[in-house]
């Protein structure tokens, strides 16, 4: 996708995909407006799988939607450049946004129960977000492809009447195989699912990025299925990427404070019988404070953690904002 202009397609380097730099969005309220992201920068590389992790509410799913310019009317968008394949979707006029959403970049919702209307059929709903170039006939063969071709006859039947997996699998095969977008947002995919379907979606979200060279960027809380599947790792709180990092050096070696603390948490470091280690406080109010939004919850915070926000530093690989960077 280069409709921005040579000048845009100069800018973003071949090998990155994506470069986000300064994205920022927020609500009006009461008090003033909420920050739910704040200064987010990062870039993708063609074929890369980037995780996103990081509790709830710490600004993962609304970067998705940012990217996708579907963000509730009342939102601000902000951002010093959002540039994907040579062009500048902060700036794209609404009209050429539709062009670029399903067609360039696809989305793989959180809860398919939920994504999709409970009084609609299955192949009609398939209908309206593949468009009319993909014929009934490459429909069935998208979702046999993917190993759905059991459900093929049933597509005149209704979302309740197919699995959970069933219908994640076929959202996934809508988004990616449709119109093969050189970009995936997967929000959650496999929340609902139980393990064993999880890891066939799984199985599935990389086997298709093999097959057309795509890059993901993958939201989840499971930091196990990250280990797994992603090359690079982005670790959100309070509307802030704090640390990004390769995933063997983000798991051997974390630089932020609340990255540590999330490993330290997971029961696979515990030692049998041991209680597990709950990060204390809350993340309630993080968004609005004025230093690192880590600070009440950090053991080795000082004054200026509280009072500054800390810049992006570079430590090897990893780029990390925290004022005392490394092991505790």
């Amino acid at each position: 996708m280069r409709e921005g202009g040579q000048e845009a397609a100069d800018a973003a380097p071949s090998e990155d995909l994506l470069r986000v730099e300064g994205l920022g969005v927020s609500y009006p309220t009461r008090q003033g407006p909420l920050p739910a992201v704040r200064d987010v920068s990062f870039t993708l590389r063609r074929g890369e799988v980037l995780g996103l992790v990081g509790e709830s509410g710490s600004g993962k799913s609304t970067v998705l939607t940012a990217l996708m310019r579907m963000l509730p009317r009342t939102a601000q968008l902000s951002a010093d450049q959002v540039w994907f394949d040579g062009t500048d979707l902060s700036h794209v006029p609404e009209r050429a946004m539709r062009r670029v959403r399903g067609r360039h970049i696809g989305l793989v919702p959180q809860r398919p129960m939920t994504s999709l209307s409970p009084v609609t059929p299955l192949r009609t709903q398939l209908r309206r977000l593949t468009g009319e170039s993909v014929s009934d006939e490459r429909l069935d063969e998208l979702l046999t492809s993917v190993g759905l071709g059991g459900i093929v006859s049933r597509l005149d039947g209704y979302p309740f009447q197919f699995s959970g997996g069933q219908l994640q699998r076929t959202l996934i095969a809508v988004a990616v195989l449709a119109h093969e977008p050189q970009l995936v947002l997967a929000d959650e995919p496999t929340t609902t699912l139980d393990v064993t379907v999880q890891a066939q979606v799984l199985r599935l979200l990389l086997d298709l990025r093999n097959r057309l060279g795509n890059s993901i960027i993958f939201v989840s809380h499971d930091l196990a299925v990250i280990s797994q599947i992603c090359d690079r790792v982005g670790v959100m709180y309070g509307g802030q990427l704090v640390e990004v990092a390769p995933t063997a050096d983000l798991f051997a070696a974390p630089q932020h404070p609340y990255t540590q603390a999330l490993l330290a948490a997971m029961p696979a470091a515990h030692v049998r019988g041991e209680r597990l280690r709950a990060i204390e406080g809350t993340v309630s109010g993080s968004h609005r404070l004025p230093g690192c939004p880590f600070a009440p919850r950090c053991p080795r915070a000082t004054d200026v953690c509280r009072t500054e926000v800390p810049q992006p530093q570079q430590i090897g690989a990893t780029t990390v904002r925290c004022h005392l960077p490394g092991a505790a």
